[in-house]
């Protein structure tokens, strides 16, 4: 038997080409399949990104002044005593409400000043009348600053100025934590408010002023 060496190398060369062509096909393929998956992922991220609604920086402060303004609606409020003129010149003691905080002593004598109240009532203190400075001491003592316009008592009459000073000391005296009470004008001891009532030492509740 003789072998046909021509006939089998030619067979080999054409099963070596059917096989590289398989392998260019298969990576042809692989290349295309490739490119188009890219291609469609990013038509999806795209598409996904068009469709989703962003979170505007407008939105997010407008929900924290919401916030911040309901907080500021439930602002916890205290009662205090603060003592106000009436027209037969007397102090009557008139309830109110003062935000809650700490110095409240000094915002219920700020309140004092302002003279927001009902009916014929009004502030035994002058327009323009301001607390400076407020400090209660361990023993009781509260020492409160006013300014200069609080002293200008209209009319240079002694009793008008007697209830401006009781109004401050009965209002301060409400407090458990005081005891007696010392004015300063100015962060000065002043021998008397506005030139009769004394008050270079500290002065006690004195209720004698007050319409009961």
């Amino acid at each position: 038997m003789s072998w046909d060496f021509k006939r089998l190398e030619v067979k080999e060369c054409e099963r070596r080409r059917s096989h590289l062509y398989l392998v260019v096909l298969l990576v042809l393929t692989a290349a295309f399949l490739l490119a188009g998956g890219c291609g469609l992922s990013e038509k999806l991220g795209s598409s996904s990104k068009e469709n989703k609604t962003p979170l505007v920086e407008d939105d997010v402060l407008d929900l924290e002044d919401d916030d911040a303004d309901a907080v500021s609606e439930v602002k916890e409020m205290a009662k205090v005593t603060l003592y106000f003129k009436n027209q037969e010149s007397s102090l009557v003691p008139v309830t109110q409400e003062v935000p809650k905080v700490t110095g409240i002593a000094k915002e219920a004598l700020a309140a004092l000043f302002q003279g927001k109240t009902e009916g014929d009532l009004q502030s035994a203190l002058p327009e323009g009348a301001e607390v400076k400075e407020l400090n209660i001491k361990p023993d009781g003592t509260c020492v409160v600053d006013v300014n200069q316009e609080a002293t200008k008592i209209t009319g240079n009459n002694p009793k008008d100025e007697a209830l401006a000073v009781y109004a401050i000391v009965n209002t301060l005296t409400e407090f458990s934590t005081v005891q007696k009470v010392q004015i300063l004008v100015e962060g000065q001891i002043s021998k008397t408010f506005a030139g009769h009532i004394p008050i270079d030492t500290p002065l006690l509740r004195n209720m004698s002023y007050v319409n009961n």
